[in-house]
């Protein structure tokens, strides 16, 4: 059974089955609402139920507070309908709304699996039968586990130009449904299903200098847009500072040093937390916050993508705002718990 789904002011309408989100249903059909984590962390979906009725046992009370509830606001990436509804939307522009891409799913073999550090493992996937997968630069997939009806999320690396292969950095986590398998059983030829793209963090077309900051396997979008900016060979103003714990942690300093001579103003910042030998090392120390700190000016006609754990980017985003950085210039993903990002 489907229920349909209207978006008021605008009228558009999408049909939702009664075992789906709102959320899903909408992406799946290419109606690009907003969101952030998709697994109801982060609130980024929340909009009014104005009529009818839905189903929202299974959204956070962290994100959904109680009293919000009575509001009759909703977390569409945890609500499924019970009959139709209708969603009230603020801060829409309609023209917004049909700008995603179809969520699709595609079968994949495993090309290569490379340990980069200690816990950060790179996977290079190929799509089967020649077929291509579209993204922008800073999306992610879910990469199901195979055996399991588990979907795990991680964000492409590789430029949206090469449309053949998926290349993803990912973290080893203790326990991690998909990076234990990762670490243990994957093995090349293997199929792998992933759906998506997911997520809306790309980079904005114009002129503006860009700050981007990661840390640890956080370098996987921002590495994407920095070579799918390379292939445009901007000439806008970018920095990039990312954080690792020792020397060793340092992936993909090869790509970077190559992406680079595509660029026409590019300073890349490595900073480590937990250097081996100071002097073995000359470059920044401490957090990567603290070195935003030292290092950069006024940032008032900057934009910055931000990328990592969610305490990193809150810290990001106060040590930028206060650098004069507006809010709405502000754009990152932060990978929010290992229930979706193991």
């Amino acid at each position: 059974m489907s229920f349909t789904v209207t978006l008021a002011p605008f009228g558009i309408q999408f049909e939702c089955g009664e075992d789906e989100s709102i959320l899903s249903a909408a992406l799946r059909q290419g109606v690009a609402l907003r969101y952030g984590c998709k697994h109801g962390a982060c609130g980024t979906c929340k909009a009014r139920i104005v009529e009818g009725e839905v189903d929202l046992t299974q959204a956070s009370g962290f994100a959904l507070m109680q009293f919000e509830r009575d509001e009759g606001v909703a977390l569409l990436c945890s609500t499924y309908p019970l009959e139709d509804v209708v969603v009230q939307l603020e801060d829409y522009d309609e023209t917004d709304l049909h700008s995603a891409r179809p969520i699709v799913e595609c079968d994949c073999h495993v090309l290569m699996r490379n340990r980069l550090t200690s816990d950060i493992w790179q996977l290079l996937l190929a799509c089967d039968r020649g077929s291509s997968f579209e993204f922008d630069a800073g999306q992610f997939i879910e990469v199901n586990v195979p055996g399991t009806d588990e979907w795990r999320a991680y964000s492409m690396a590789n430029a949206p130009s090469d449309a053949q292969r998926i290349e993803l950095l990912i973290k080893e986590l203790p326990g991690g449904c998909f990076s234990a398998f990762l670490a243990g059983g994957l093995r090349e030829g293997q199929a792998i299903r992933i759906r998506g793209p997911y997520g809306q963090f790309k980079v904005q077309q114009g002129t503006a200098p860009i700050v981007m900051v990661a840390g640890g396997s956080g370098m996987a979008p921002i590495l994407s847009m920095l070579r799918a900016l390379g292939e445009q060979r901007t000439t806008r103003e970018i920095t990039f500072y990312y954080g690792a714990r020792t020397a060793h942690d340092l992936i993909c300093a090869d790509e970077i040093a190559s992406i680079a001579l595509n660029l026409g103003s590019f300073t890349y910042v490595p900073v480590l937390s937990e250097p081996e030998s100071e002097s073995l090392w000359s470059g920044e120390t401490g957090l990567v916050t603290s070195a935003i700190e030292r290092q950069a000016g006024n940032l008032r006609a900057a934009e910055a993508y931000l990328c990592g754990p969610p305490g990193m980017i809150d810290a990001a985003i106060d040590v930028l705002k206060r650098k004069g950085m507006f809010s709405s210039r502000i754009r990152y993903d932060k990978f929010v718990s290992t229930a979706n990002r193991t």
